[in-house]
């Protein structure tokens, strides 16, 4: 015979624990004003559903699980057009990995947040961006390119920053390894180093070459 209080009460933990993980999304996701750590003057919200993505196509915090439009997955012709209408900030640099894309995002051509893109078109902060967006930088951009460069020498012989950004918090460096490229960020205040492990291999750059 089914439980069905104990069915009931199933769901209802569930439904307690979809509506908690909204409340973290939308603590970080308020664009263009919110962001955690300190990092806006807004608070709350979520990124909301762009002009013809179906209601049905969104999970926790707005994100869309499974796909653009009817089903169609995130790809290099749509991707830039796709994260500019679900997040509502520009899109300043679009790089595709094997495992999604990495996307900068800004607001008049100052980055802000960085993004993965998965290929279902499920979108993501990158872990940095969540735990050390708004934290004060008292770590300059040149002091933070010896940081990156001394751990790279330790870690990746003969690695050669190609790229770099500056984040409400801290920076992020792009480095090529050996044909690949790969990226870290440095702690605008504490100088601490996070690899980006998440990525996958790099397969090229979306945009703004191919736009």
């Amino acid at each position: 015979m089914v439980n069905k209080t104990g069915i009931g009460l199933a769901v209802i933990a569930l439904a307690l624990a979809a509506l908690a993980a909204a409340a973290w999304w939308g603590s970080w996701n308020s664009p263009p004003y919110g962001g955690m750590m300190g990092g806006g003057m807004g608070g709350g919200g979520m990124w909301g559903r762009p002009a013809g993505v179906p209601m049905g196509m969104y999970g926790v915090g707005g994100c869309p699980m499974a796909g653009w439009g009817g089903g169609l997955y995130v790809n290099d012709s749509n991707v830039v057009e796709y994260v500019k209408r679900v997040t509502g900030y520009e899109v300043i640099s679009v790089e595709k990995y094997s495992n999604g894309y990495y996307v900068v995002v800004g607001i008049g051509g100052a980055p802000q947040r960085e993004v993965l893109v998965f290929f279902n078109g499920v979108i993501h902060p990158e872990p940095q961006s969540m735990m050390w967006l708004g934290s004060p930088m008292r770590i300059s951009e040149e002091e933070a390119r010896r940081i990156a460069e001394s751990w790279l020498a330790s870690r990746f012989p003969g690695a050669v920053i190609e790229e770099e950004y500056t984040f409400p918090g801290y920076y992020t460096f792009h480095f090529e390894v050996s044909g690949d490229m790969q990226m870290l960020s440095v702690n605008g205040y504490s100088g601490a180093v996070w690899f980006h492990s998440w990525h996958g291999k790099y397969l090229g750059e979306v945009f703004p070459e191919a736009h």
